[in-house]
C-alpha cells in the first residue's frame, strides 16, 4: 500500500505542477484574418448583402401571401397575414438601408474617381437599381396597407377577398426587389 500511495502522490504532484505552469503561461492567440478590402468595398459588399437578404425575405413573403389565399379559418388567415406583413416590412427596411448605403458609395466613388469610366458605370447601374429599390418599397408599402386592411376584417370572407390583392402586391414587390438585386450587384462590381 505504501508504494502505491507514494507513486500516486508523485504523479499527482507532477499533474498539479503541470496545471500550475499552464495557468501562468499566456494562452496562444487565435489567428486573425485580415480584411484587405477598403472601407468603400466593405460598404459595397454590405449593400449587396442587404439587397440579397431583402430578396430572400421578399420571396418568403410571396410564399406566405400565397398560403393566405387558400385559408378559410379566420385565425389561420390572420396568423399568415401577420407573417406576410412582417416579411414585407423587413424587406422594405432592408431595401431602405441598402438605398442609403448605395448612395454613400455613389458619392464616394464620384469623389474619388470623378469623370472616370468606373464612376460613370457605377452611377448608371446604381441609379437604375435605386429606381427599382424605390419601386419595391412602394409596392411593399401598398402590401403592408393591404395586410392591415385584411387584418381589420371581422370575417374570413372579407379578409380572404383582400388577401388576393395582397398577394398581387407582394408578387410585384418581390419582382422589383429581384430586379433591384441584379442591378445593384452589377453596380457594386464597379467599386473594385
Amino acid at each position: 500500500m505504501k508504494g502505491i500511495s507514494h507513486t500516486m502522490t508523485r504523479a499527482g504532484a507532477a499533474m498539479v505542477l503541470v496545471a500550475a505552469w499552464a495557468c501562468t503561461t499566456s494562452a496562444p492567440r487565435p489567428a486573425t484574418l485580415r480584411d484587405v478590402r477598403t472601407p468603400l468595398e466593405r460598404m459595397a459588399d454590405s449593400t449587396e448583402r442587404l439587397v440579397r437578404s431583402a430578396a430572400q425575405t421578399s420571396d418568403s413573403a410571396v410564399v406566405w401571401a400565397g398560403l393566405t389565399t387558400s385559408d378559410t379559418v379566420l385565425s389561420d388567415l390572420r396568423a399568415r397575414l401577420l407573417t406576410t406583413r412582417d416579411a414585407v416590412e423587413r424587406t422594405s427596411n432592408r431595401l431602405a438601408q441598402a438605398a442609403q448605403q448605395g448612395e454613400k458609395v455613389r458619392l464616394a466613388i464620384i469623389e474619388q474617381t470623378r469623370g472616370s469610366r468606373q464612376a460613370d458605370d457605377y452611377e448608371h447601374y446604381w441609379l437604375l437599381g435605386r429606381e427599382k429599390l424605390t419601386l419595391a418599397r412602394a409596392y411593399s408599402a401598398e402590401a403592408v396597407a393591404s395586410a392591415d386592411s385584411a387584418l381589420g376584417c371581422p370575417q374570413a370572407a372579407c379578409a380572404a377577398s383582400r388577401t388576393r390583392l395582397l398577394h398581387t402586391q407582394v408578387n410585384a414587390a418581390s419582382g422589383a426587389t429581384r430586379e433591384a438585386e441584379s442591378l445593384v450587384r452589377v453596380a457594386m462590381r464597379f467599386v473594385y
